[in-house]
């Protein structure tokens, strides 16, 4: 192939803005066919004719003049980190939005999204140490767990931010996150239970594991899958499903050294809906954490713990007057459709809105109980909550389809 020195400057600057641009969005959680489609978008605005293809840890970028004379421009973009950060991903949209409006060079907009990274987070740091501890402490409430639960759910939230703040001090640490985590959940579930005996150990597993589970690679695998995109879509459910085992294999170690303590599990009655002033205020902190988890830009603040109540609601409505399979569908358009109209008043990406509300329906934590029953021996049983977790999934990725297309964002991402 000849030299690409000697393609025309603006196709290099243009390949080296892309390849900039599709790396930082894939290590902000952009998924691969929304990013594609993005970049091929650019390029025939700029005047040229772009093959792109995106899994999540790398971008393949060839570009040539519309006209077809001269060289192609080749690039190759490999992302080794990557994490859903809503507020940069808003500024990286900024940037963008004024290279299309002509405010920006290519030059200026590729330097100005090199500094995205060098970007203060939002929120305090001890906000986001707390929203771990108040997302695991609150979801014990929608699993029907009462105040020991929630304060043990609370206690095994805040034993995952310091196993994250240590493991992240050695390299090939973070490796054990998932697996400790699940430790974590099994061995709080364990003493809970020795204090409180009537404690409901599985309602303190899934509400600890909340942030740990990948419901989010789930959903975006069976998206990717439905775009046509089968490599991203397979390899995200591939490493969700490592996920899924690492976490099981973790609460599978807390149980056998309890085992070997010689102490036996309870088994604790079923528990009543809570009050709906408590469902009522653990949504509206849950939503709260979520957004600091995912960093929501704080001016979003408002609608995005908002498209965490109107998943909430219009799940709870369905659910008791509709057929099951029906509430994701709903709660998802409901959540995509209130996203994309925030998107279009706001002129930010409808991702900022959806992402922290779509936490509260993902089915992370039916994929946990399904891997769990597999580890107990219990095949049928797993077999029926594997095949209710894909179930949600396809409703939950359906929702947001149709809502694309009914109600669109008239946004690029």
């Amino acid at each position: 192939m000849t030299d690409q020195a000697a393609a025309p400057s603006n196709a290099v600057e243009l390949a080296e803005y892309l390849s900039s641009l599709g790396g930082t969005l894939l290590s902000y959680g952009c998924p691969t066919h929304r990013l594609e489609s993005l970049l091929r978008e650019v390029a025939t605005l700029e005047g040229h004719a772009a093959e792109v293809f995106a899994v999540p840890t790398g971008l393949w970028l060839m570009l040539r003049p519309s006209s077809g004379a001269g060289e192609p421009v080749v690039r190759l973009v490999r992302v080794k980190e990557w994490a859903v950060d809503l507020d940069r991903l808003t500024a990286v949209d900024r940037i963008f939005n004024d290279a299309l409006e002509r405010k920006l060079t290519l030059r200026e907009a590729t330097e100005a999204m090199a500094a995205v990274d060098r970007r203060p987070p939002p929120w305090p740091r001890w906000a986001t140490w707390a929203a771990t501890p108040l997302a695991t402490g609150t979801t014990a409430v929608f699993f029907r767990g009462g105040l020991a639960e929630i304060v043990a759910a609370a206690i095994g939230g805040v034993l995952l931010v310091l196993i994250g703040h240590l493991l992240r001090q050695r390299r090939d640490a973070p490796l054990l996150a998932d697996f400790l985590g699940g430790f974590v959940a099994g061995a709080v579930a364990w003493g809970a239970g020795l204090v409180v005996p009537a404690v409901s150990r599985e309602v303190l597993v899934l509400s600890i594991i909340i942030a740990l589970v990948p419901g989010m690679a789930l959903t975006t695998g069976l998206a990717e899958l439905a775009s046509k995109n089968l490599v991203s879509g397979a390899s995200r459910l591939m490493g969700a499903l490592i996920v899924f085992l690492s976490i099981v294999f973790g609460i599978a170690a807390a149980v056998a050294v309890e085992q070997v303590l010689g102490a036996g599990a309870t088994v604790t009655p079923v528990r009543p809906d809570p009050p709906l002033w408590l469902e009522g205020g653990a949504l509206v902190l849950a939503a709260l954490s979520f957004a600091i988890f995912f960093s929501a830009p704080r001016q979003y603040l408002v609608a995005t713990m908002a498209a965490g109540g109107i998943a909430w609601l219009v799940t709870g409505l369905a659910t008791r007057h509709l057929p099951s399979g029906l509430a994701p569908f709903l709660a998802a358009f409901s959540v995509a459709a209130f996203a994309n109209v925030c998107a279009r008043v706001t002129q930010r990406p409808a991702q900022v809105f959806l992402l922290p509300a779509l936490v509260l329906l993902v089915p992370g934590s039916f994929g946990f109980l399904s891997l769990e029953a597999f580890l107990r021996g219990a095949f049928l049983d797993g077999a029926a909550k594997g095949f209710e977790m894909f179930l949600i999934g396809g409703a939950i990725v359906t929702g947001l389809l149709v809502a694309n297309v009914l109600v669109p964002a008239r946004k690029f991402l």
